[in-house]
């Protein structure tokens, strides 16, 4: 049995981050102090698996997994940690001068956005974490969501910002503008369709929350629209992934502000969308 909401406990989590894993499980992370939710697809309500500020780790934002590891951004702490995913063992914690946001492999490396500053870092499993610069024109974009091209030879990166997707290479540092007009914060691909959790707005009052599609051509290097998402409950989405029949959409609330208040869910959307 499945759920068309999961509720985060706590008082004041607002949300961010999620991630599928083995076993039916999924990881979600509390911007607001650090904790690691785990949940199950057949259960209604996730336990808090890893407790807020252990580690050093006061936000917990955009997760991967990969080899029985957990690797989760810090946000404004500067902190990436890798969790041992059976017994919640911290396997490795660094820090840089930055705001870690979301994650994803391309190879044997992690590689995650810093919304502070227009760079990516590479971590490969025991090693450092390692600047990857980036053209100038990718200042003031406030990089947020990662993902991979349908071929795993570069990176999909949405800048908030600038309400744009860049298709970088971290190898050769190139950086081509491949969508405009596109607000996404984190994203989520599946096939060639590139789903992007879309927030405008900084209050309610000015709001607007959806989810939109991209078409993937051509290895990222072009896109095109395939339409909107919207509903009722959506607040301030932040990110996605997928269970394989459902999109699992994180309301974190943020445009509430004060006003955020329990319950702080997981929401799921079947697949596949009707684009408006």
């Amino acid at each position: 049995m499945t759920f068309e909401e999961y509720v985060l406990p706590g008082d004041r989590v607002l949300p961010e981050g999620i991630v599928v894993g083995p076993d039916r499980q999924f990881y979600s992370g509390s911007s607001a102090d650090g904790t690691v939710f785990r949940g199950h697809l057949d259960r209604p309500v996730t336990e808090a698996w890893l407790g807020p500020g252990l580690d050093g780790r006061i936000s917990a934002l955009g997760m991967a997994i990969r080899d029985g590891r957990l690797v989760v951004c810090g946000g404004r702490a500067g902190r990436l940690f890798v969790y041992d995913l059976s017994s919640g063992e911290l396997l490795d914690s660094k820090a840089v001068d930055g705001f870690l946001n979301d994650v994803c492999f391309l190879g044997d490396s992690c590689y995650v956005t810093d919304s502070s500053r227009p760079v990516l870092w590479r971590y490969d499993f025991g090693g450092d974490l390692i600047e990857v610069g980036l053209p100038a024109a990718t200042e003031d974009a406030y990089l947020n969501g990662v993902v991979v091209t349908p071929s795993g030879e570069a990176l999909l990166v949405a800048a908030q910002g600038t309400e744009t997707l860049w298709r970088l290479e971290p190898d050769s540092g190139k950086a081509e503008l491949v969508a405009q007009d596109y607000c996404a914060d984190g994203l989520l691909l599946i096939g060639d369709t590139l789903y992007g959790a879309c927030n405008r707005g900084e209050t309610m009052e000015d709001a607007v929350f959806f989810l939109a599609a991209l078409r993937i051509c051509d290895d990222g290097r072009s896109t095109m629209p395939l339409g909107t998402y919207v509903e009722d409950r959506f607040s301030t989405p932040t990110t996605l992934d997928t269970d394989g029949e459902r999109l699992l959409i994180v309301n974190s609330q943020f445009a509430k502000r004060d006003a955020a208040a329990p319950p702080f869910q997981v929401i799921a959307v079947p697949l596949p969308l009707i684009w408006q």
